[in-house]
């Protein structure tokens, strides 16, 4: 659909019309349903045809909306409210319905574009598809020859929004050796604990089981504001008598309606956590049994080495991996394998002591139980202890840990305000031990869950990514921005030539990639830049060719979320808007350009044969995708093979199966390398475990890099998801902006907001030693002294001055996170949080 400036400004202002109030009024009442979902078109509604698809931003929800479409244009969205369990009807926010904004918005990009300025300056020319096809083959192949095609870099954000759309990235990298980015851990939403403790990349419970709860923890999570169409389950639990306890440094829009806030310091979580787990064994309300059946709690850990004791050490030709417990029963060693969970008939595996091992050389050994390790950190954490981290009551944290552990089932809900830290891997394996310790772990209504991103492969991916079982170089896209560090996982195919192009997709990379400063450097090194978006970013402002994308809207694809159990479809509402087309469409033309024999044999599927492909893979007795077809896909959601609810772990504990159970789309055995044990671990026996100190669970302080001494930069500066955008995305919507008045504001408690001459609504410049932004001032009473909070995703025409938030946020790489590597599942996940500034009032702009 070849459009021009002008009849495009023209269909908006149809639209705009036809959204307004009067043709909402006119439009509330949704098609009739007939069986099978198929939806019909009721006479009196003034519109051409209605298409359920699905809005898929990068926000988890993953909502089945309907688009109204009267000559060729949505004019409305609504939600399509028919998932099979009504649990999940409806589901949505103002974000999506006010989707139309970003398909006829002024931001809206309709034809290939050539930069004729400098980078950054927005200055381009409009191009044909010819033009910029043939040129960017040109370059890429120059590029490849020159300095090796994994010199290219391909960001693109989270997958699960878009197996096919987003998987064409993967499979272009795959055929030409190009090095594809990560997203999970680049955004900071990687749970490290969860690799670290569980083996998984991460395992959460579906939203519905929220409401199974008799109490819930919610740790650095504002679900009221960032989990709209799910938060309701948290409310049904608290109207059939479960507690609901909110941890936050803010008093945030869920702390408001909880039964308890505990208004903890920024990064202390940990602390806390511990004196939790530390109250709970005091009072005997934890688990013996659980922890010795499903954990390494009993594995006996050499005293003179650090590693764990092994049949091996035992007896010559013993096995190095089958591990040793002391059994009580027998005042002696007893050895387990990695095949099943628990212990054999009679043995009682002690936790405690330390005991003379004669090893196979005849040489003797002290043991201890690793859980005996785990309680010698852990009786540090005396309320009063945690008190002077945390900020917190010590009698509130006594009162909070019987409270949880009396509870049953009791849910751990951490979202990304205490996961987005550069020891967020500690705080998340202090509360899986406090879920651990109480026996939640597997369990409807329990959990140790962690929501950030949607990130979730749910299904068999592998015949669409990896074409002809060639799989694509993954490096993580942190190692884009700040480089290689020291110590950096030998397996990570960084190239030797350094980088010297970016295709970037699905994202707004120069707003919401953190210390983007850094990123301007490497952009200053690149031969090619190329942006696919469908809105005028600030990323698009530094391409050289930007390519006009189709919204999810115009296109098919297949998607699916953590939050709930259904695989739905995108599907095409209307023609692509002007010269716009889809990433599958861009990929194909490209290869077919670079290596024509290549793109014959493996790029000439379309969307439903990719998605019948994917299917298929999963079509197994168990499988994913188990009897479920594309056709049915087309009629509505469709469930995936799992339990109802759907709960991580349950073969763990139910059958005894070992850990873990497979994060796709990894194959299981570059996943099960992160437990050796095939157990739940609470001790790391990795040599770098050993050296920082963090074999167990422990507490160590926000680092911001090691540059911004606390007493020299007296501000923890927090940058939290916004209600109104989902990170990067509707910043730039009308209909948004006129509610939240489309100008970022600081909070600033009025404590610190005096101290610094601060009135409510002054001019503000935030800064430290990466940059310098300027906003407007937010006095609050719900920020507490000593923080303030700047809500991420404003771009930087929005600021009185600067690039974005990004300019003072920390790239820091913890080493812990480069133990083992597996893209987005063992790989460094950044600190968003661990961010020091100062702030003062701003002079005239």
């Amino acid at each position: 659909m070849a459009t021009d400036r002008r009849t495009f400004l023209k269909g908006a202002a149809g639209a705009a019309t036809a959204v307004g109030v009067g043709g909402l009024l006119q439009l509330t009442d949704p098609p009739p349903v007939r069986a099978g979902r198929d939806y019909d078109i009721a006479p009196s509604l003034p519109v051409d045809r209605v298409v359920r698809t699905t809005c898929s931003p990068n926000c988890t929800g993953s909502c089945g909306q309907l688009a109204f479409v009267r000559d060729g244009v949505v004019v409305k969205v609504q939600q399509a409210a028919d998932y099979p369990d009504g649990a999940y009807n409806p589901r949505g926010c103002m974000k999506g319905l006010s989707y139309v904004n970003q398909i006829y918005g002024e931001d809206r990009i309709l034809t290939p574009l050539v930069r004729t300025g400098d980078r950054g300056s927005g200055e381009f020319r409009e191009a044909t598809w010819e033009e910029v096809l043939d040129r960017i083959a040109a370059e890429l192949t120059r590029i490849g020859q020159t300095w090796g095609w994994n010199s290219i870099h391909v960001f693109g954000q989270v997958p699960g929004s878009g197996y096919v759309q987003k998987g064409a990235n993967y499979r272009a990298s795959a055929l030409l050796g190009m090095s594809h980015g990560t997203s999970f851990d680049f955004n900071g939403d990687l749970p490290m604990a969860m690799p670290i403790t569980f083996g998984v990349q991460n395992a959460e419970h579906e939203a519905k089981d929220w409401a199974n709860s008799r109490f819930l923890l919610l740790l650095g999570a504002n679900p009221v504001e960032t989990r709209i169409p799910d938060v309701h389950f948290i409310f049904d639990a608290l109207e059939r008598g479960a507690r609901l306890v909110v941890v936050d440094p803010s008093f945030s829009s869920t702390a408001s309606k909880a039964d308890a806030h505990l208004r903890i310091r920024p990064g202390t979580d940990a602390a806390l956590g511990l004196a939790m787990c530390r109250q709970v064994i005091e009072d005997d309300l934890w688990d013996a049994a659980f922890m010795r059946t499903y954990s390494d709690a009993a594995l006996l850990v050499r005293g003179d080495t650090g590693v764990r004791l092994r049949e091996a050490d035992l007896v010559a030709g013993g096995a190095v991996d089958r591990f040793v417990a002391w059994d009580t029963a027998t005042a002696g060693p007893v050895v387990v394998g990695t095949d099943r969970l628990g212990f054999p008939d009679g043995a009682e595996p002690a936790l405690e002591g330390t005991w003379a091992v004669q090893l196979a050389d005849g040489s003797v050994i002290s043991a201890t139980p690793g859980f005996a390790l785990v309680r010698g950190e852990l009786d540090r954490w005396t309320p009063e202890a945690a008190a002077a981290v945390t900020g917190i009551d010590a009698a509130q944290i006594v009162t909070v840990a019987r409270a949880y552990a009396s509870a049953k089932p009791a849910a751990i809900l951490m979202g990304g305000g205490s996961n987005h830290w550069y020891h967020g891997d500690l705080t998340g394996r202090a509360f899986a031990l406090l879920a651990a310790l109480t026996g939640n772990i597997g369990r409807s209504g329990g959990g140790f869950s962690v929501y950030v991103g949607q990130y979730k492969v749910r299904v068999d991916t592998s015949p669409w990514w990896s074409p002809g079982g060639t799989k694509a170089h993954v490096v993580p896209s942190i190692y884009f921005v700040r480089g290689r560090t020291d110590t950096m996982h030998p397996d990570v195919p960084y190239p030797e030539q350094g980088w010297h192009a970016l295709v970037c997709t699905f994202a707004n990379l120069f707003v919401q990639a953190m210390d983007v400063n850094r990123l301007h450097e490497t952009l200053a090194g690149l031969d090619l830049v190329v942006v696919v978006d469908h809105q005028m970013t600030e990323t698009v402002k530094w391409a050289d060719i930007v390519l006009p994308a189709t919204t999810w809207y115009e296109k098919t694809d297949l998607t699916a979320t953590p939050l709930h159990p259904y695989l739905q479809l995108q599907q095409a509402a209307i023609d692509p808007v002007g010269e716009s087309r889809s990433e599958l469409w861009m990929w194909r033309e490209l290869v077919r350009r670079i290596d024509p024999a290549k793109a014959a044999e493996f790029f000439e599927l379309d969307e439903e044969q990719a998605i019948e492909a994917i299917l298929a893979a999963g079509d197994t007795p168990g499988g994913p995708t188990e009897g479920i077809t594309l056709a049915q896909l087309k009629a509505g959601p469709v469930r995936l093979k799992v339990g109802d609810p759907d709960i991580p772990f349950l073969a763990q504990i139910e059958q005894l199966a070992p850990f873990p159970p497979r994060s796709l789309p990894a194959p299981l055995e570059a996943t099960a390398a992160f437990l050796p044990t095939r157990r739940m671990e609470f001790y790391k026996e990795e040599a770098r475990f050993r050296e920082l100190g963090e074999t167990v669970p422990t507490y160590k302080p926000p680092f911001d890099d090691g540059v911004h001494d606390p007493a020299a930069w007296p501000l923890a500066l927090l940058t939290p998801h916004s209600k109104w955008r989902i990170h990067s995305s509707y910043a730039n919507n009308a209909w948004l902006e006129e509610i939240h008045g489309g100008r970022p504001e600081v909070f600033v408690s009025p404590a610190d907001a005096e101290a610094r001459g601060i009135a409510n609504g002054d001019p503000v410049r935030i800064w430290n030693t990466r940059g310098s932004i300027e906003a407007w001032a937010n006095v609050a009473p719900s920020e507490q002294p000593g923080s303030v909070t700047l809500y991420e995703g404003w771009w930087p025409r929005q600021f009185r001055q600067g690039k974005g938030v990004n300019e003072l946020t920390s790239s820091a790489v913890n080493p812990i996170h480069e133990v083992h590597f597996v893209g987005n599942m063992w790989a460094p996940s950044t600190g968003w949080k661990d961010c020091r500034c100062e702030i003062a009032k701003a002079g005239d702009a």
